[in-house]
């Protein structure tokens, strides 16, 4: 049996570790909206919004881009941006007026929805973020459709494609995120990958990440058998996978002992991020002995 000073320790865990949860911000899903989900927004609100019908596979493989979308939104507080879906069978009138007839289609809303335009050519991850005026700094996602290589810039975090990958990665150092819109993993990696890319600013090193989706091919030729797959790329070629945990202070620590050099030189360097976890796990256990001594 526990005396009343073991069930206090108890008590006072729990109680701390709702603390700790508590300070996570809630992941805010994509929320369906009807016409007057406009009106009584404020002036300054901006409405990005998938008009789908159900059934419609073209609709559900957008709203898994928008749910990225959305994680990459809240990292960098945007909270004058919803992100929102609205249901053309059921608001057909609505849908009639603004003259949409091909699904999926976005729309940009704005003044209290007395403004609004729509988004043509591919809807990806870059095209929604210039629609908004999003302008790639500060940690956001930086990336283009065309066949170039993109030169990369600390601080940001490149969208790579199968078309700017080979080129991009064919001389420097890049830590890489692949990924898939459907991996919930990945969806709650994306703000820490951003900080991630601002934490290593005033470093030589491209924070980059791969749509395993969109860039099959690219994620087939690193043998990337699940996601999301972290791996440190030097000139092109995969020098070593980080399997370690996905707090911000562990892909830093990795990524310097990585950039120091240290990796090859001293095999001591290889388990710094292990050996870390380990003082943690044993401070936890030796207290957790205490309580129940």
């Amino acid at each position: 049996m526990l005396g009343k000073t073991g069930m206090c320790l108890i008590t006072f865990l729990i109680l701390a570790s709702l603390v700790v949860q508590a300070k996570f911000p809630k992941r805010q899903w994509l929320i369906p909206l009807n016409p007057d989900s406009f009106k009584s927004s404020s002036d300054n609100q901006t409405f990005l919004v998938e008009f789908y019908v159900p059934n419609c596979k073209s609709c559900a493989s957008l709203r898994l881009e928008l749910d990225y979308f959305l994680t990459i939104l809240e990292a960098g507080s945007n909270t004058n941006i919803t992100v929102g879906t609205l249901d053309c069978i059921k608001h057909g009138n609505f849908c009639h007026e603004l003259n949409v007839t091909e699904y999926p289609t976005v729309g940009i809303f704005q003044k209290k929805g007395e403004q609004h335009r729509f988004i043509d050519g591919s809807l990806n991850l870059q095209t929604l973020q210039q629609s908004l005026g999003l302008h790639n700094s500060g940690g956001e996602f930086v990336g283009r459709d065309s066949n170039d290589a993109l030169l990369c810039e600390p601080g940001n975090v490149y969208h790579l494609t199968s078309g700017t990958f080979t080129q991009t990665v064919a001389s420097g150092v890049f830590f890489i995120k692949f990924y898939s819109p459907k991996c919930v993993h990945c969806n709650q990696l994306a703000p820490t990958w951003i900080a991630l890319a601002k934490a290593m600013k005033g470093n030589d090193i491209c924070v980059a990440e791969v749509d395993c989706l969109a860039s099959a091919a690219v994620c087939r030729s690193f043998n990337v058998a699940q996601v999301p797959h972290i791996a440190w790329l030097r000139n092109g070629e995969k020098v070593e996978v980080y399997t370690g945990p996905r707090e911000l202070q562990y892909l830093e620590e990795f990524a310097r002992v990585m950039m120091g050099e240290k990796y090859h030189d001293d095999e001591r360097n290889l388990s710094i991020i292990t050996i870390k976890m380990a003082n943690d796990l044993s401070l936890m256990l030796a207290f957790m002995i205490y309580i129940f001594r």
